[in-house]
């Protein structure tokens, strides 16, 4: 069994792969034209991080198998080309829901007491800013959390450990996943916009999701609300983000994640003093990376030996197969 991967593993990943017998090899990132024919087309799976990978360079993998993610996010990769050939897209389920949701809770940390703020007045020797009155509890706060799956279930016990009123809603409308959370369930997004003094966004990256969070919708949150952003940065539209935090429309905002990535330094969010930026680093704990690689590769092994591996993106693929 052949796997090529466009960057390696975590080191678990790769131990996994030495374990199970399998031949790998590391290519060259992007550079999707470098890659030798003969490496392509004896590849039984192929692994793709966060580059956004083309279908002309699937097309090339004539023996390919499995398509693997190491994450839960896959509109980098051609899913709709893959289901015509037949071939599972795998993902790695739950494997970073833990790492992403202490990363969104940092993020209310940071903002809920200013901490970015307060650490660089503090260096320039402005001591009177321990005063300035920005900085609040938590308990008592409500919270909006916008998809309440893996990731946004985890941050509602967080929240709610702290004393937080957690708030769920759900584009798919599956109202007892939400409450299962120990949220109480809001219909509308409108209404989670307008309760909510953070929201919290943790949903995929889809068609009906792109820029769901706009200039209309910030202009519906509180004043003193914070946006955190730790799913995908195109489901907000960031220029109305920077415009809303600069223009006082909200509070401030934490993001990690960006319509393009690595962030471009013309990304309009930079020039918000008020939003936190965190390089897409949610899941990149050793930890969740550890749990990320082992999941794909198990999965496509799984797949590859014929296996149904239920982690996918396109679990219509197995009615063809």
């Amino acid at each position: 069994m052949k796997f090529v991967m466009t960057q390696p593993l975590a080191p678990a990943g790769m131990e996994m792969l030495e374990k199970l017998g399998i031949e790998w090899t590391v290519g060259p990132g992007a550079d999707w034209d470098a890659y030798p024919d003969e490496v392509l087309e004896s590849a039984d799976a192929v692994l793709i991080r966060l580059e956004k990978c083309p279908e002309s360079f699937i097309a090339r993998c004539k023996n390919l198998k499995a398509l693997g993610r190491p994450g839960m996010g896959f509109e980098n990769v051609p899913v709709d080309y893959c289901t015509r050939r037949g071939i599972p897209v795998v993902l790695a389920p739950g494997a970073n829901a833990r790492s992403v949701a202490e990363h969104a809770l940092a993020l209310i940390f940071a903002c809920a007491k200013d901490l970015v703020e307060m650490d660089g007045e503090n260096r320039k020797g402005n001591w009177q800013v321990r005063a300035h009155g920005r900085q609040m509890e938590l308990c008592g706060k409500k919270v909006g959390i916008l998809g309440v799956g893996g990731i946004g279930s985890l941050l509602a016990g967080m929240c709610t450990a702290l004393g937080m009123e957690c708030l769920g809603y759900s584009h798919s409308h599956n109202r007892a996943r939400v409450e299962a959370a120990g949220c109480r369930y809001v219909d509308s997004l409108e209404e989670i916009l307008k309760e909510s003094d953070f929201v919290s966004l943790h949903m995929p990256l889809l068609p009906e999701t792109y820029h769901c969070i706009g200039a209309r919708e910030l202009g519906l949150m509180k004043q003193s609300a914070f946006l955190i952003n730790t799913a995908r940065g195109a489901v907000v539209d960031e220029q109305a983000l920077a415009d809303a935090v600069n223009q006082g429309v909200i509070a401030g905002a934490g993001v990690d994640v960006y319509s393009t990535e690595p962030a471009r330094r013309d990304n309009p969010v930079f020039t918000a003093p008020g939003i936190i930026c965190t390089p897409h680093s949610a899941a990149l704990t050793p930890e969740s990376w550890a749990r990320m690689s082992c999941g794909a590769v198990e999965g496509c092994y799984a797949v590859c030996r014929g296996e149904k591996w239920q982690g996918v993106a396109n679990p219509e693929v197995y009615e063809t197969l």
